[in-house]
């Protein structure tokens, strides 16, 4: 008798072949994710490190640009006159300075809220970080007239996008501009104007300068410069006449949203044309340590600098805390019913 001899696989063959086949697949996809990831980053850093240069050579070249309004006028026999806003000067005949005037109005100085002991971090609400005015003279010619322009360059410090999830901010700059003409102060010109810059100037520009903004800090120095020295007609010499000028130092910092551990900054330092009004700071709330989670959840929060200690139901200035999460408190505005997550940034 001949025996038939069959080919084939047993059950426990098929299942070792799909173990392994799987095990061969998993460490693929497990190589594969971790490039991917890795690549993001790089891509990440790449972007990161682009726009903090954009970002500081921009603002460096708006604070070079700083100045105040001032007129020029040119008569028909040839006489010219520049009138400014912060400094009056009068000469007699022979061209010696015999008055300075210092406008002690500070409607058109940098408004900057300075970082002092810590540094501003985003918050759910927009923050105004600093604002300052680039004026265009007005031109009052014997050929014609043309009106000054003043340009309110703002730099705010709003929510990111996913803010709820990461904690971090986008500063954006925006541009405001209006008009000025003087013609109706023959006498003071530019150096009577006295307005300030308002919210509801038309807009022309706004910019997103730096996403993932993790902290800004902004410090300044200032040093006495003299403006000039004169005789009155009268043969008395007055103290010297000087005003302030300001170095500005402003520095951004980044971190990746997904790996706090990988984060950067760059900074700018300019010397700007205008003096400096130090601007009261938003009002500063920072998630420090979550205690516990769940309905009887408590936290620890640094408020305008105090460290307090809220549990669900507690009020945080005018925001109530509705929940309380691994790394996020949930806030809730009574008033309007909006909810907001106040996000724990690694230290």
């Amino acid at each position: 008798m001949k025996r038939t001899l069959r080919c084939g696989v047993t059950l426990i063959e098929v299942m070792i072949a799909v173990i392994l086949l799987s095990l061969l697949f998993a460490s693929a996809n497990s190589v594969m994710t971790y490039s991917r990831r890795e690549t993001e980053k790089g891509f990440w850093i790449q972007q990161a490190i682009t726009q903090l240069r954009n970002a500081t050579r921009a603002i460096s070249m708006k604070m070079k640009q700083t100045s105040y309004p001032s007129t020029l006028i040119r008569t028909a026999t040839g006489d010219e006159k520049v009138i400014s806003f912060k400094e009056k000067r009068e000469y007699d005949a022979s061209g010696r300075l015999r008055k300075l005037d210092i406008n002690p109005s500070d409607a058109y100085e940098m408004r900057s809220v300075i970082s002092g002991s810590g540094a501003l971090i985003p918050s759910f609400n927009e923050q105004m970080i600093m604002y300052f005015p680039v004026c265009e003279p007005e031109r009052d010619y014997d050929t014609g007239y043309t009106p000054g322009k003043i340009t309110w360059v703002c730099l705010v410090l709003k929510p990111a996008k996913d803010y709820r999830y990461t904690g971090l901010g986008s500063l954006h700059m925006i541009e405001h501009e209006e008009e000025y003409d003087t013609r109706s102060s023959v006498l003071k010109r530019a150096f009577g104007l006295n307005r300030t810059f308002e919210k509801s100037i038309p807009i022309v520009r706004d910019k997103e300068l730096v996403t993932d903004v993790r902290e800004i800090e902004v410090d300044f120095y200032d040093i006495d410069e003299l403006k000039g020295v004169y005789v009155t007609k009268s043969g008395e010499r007055p103290d010297d006449v000087t005003v302030k000028r300001t170095l500005i130092s402003m520095s951004i910092a980044c971190c990746h949203p997904k790996d706090r551990k990988i984060w950067m900054s760059d900074q700018c330092s300019v010397i700007n044309n205008v003096e400096l009004v130090e601007m009261p700071a938003p009002p500063a709330m920072k998630l420090v340590k979550v205690l516990s989670i769940g309905p009887g959840g408590s936290a620890q929060v640094m408020v305008n600098g105090a460290m307090q200690t809220v549990n669900v139901g507690s009020m945080l200035n005018s925001y109530k805390v509705k929940e309380i999460h691994v790394d996020a408190l949930l806030l809730l505005d009574p008033a309007t019913g909006n909810e907001s997550f106040l996000y724990r940034l690694d230290e």
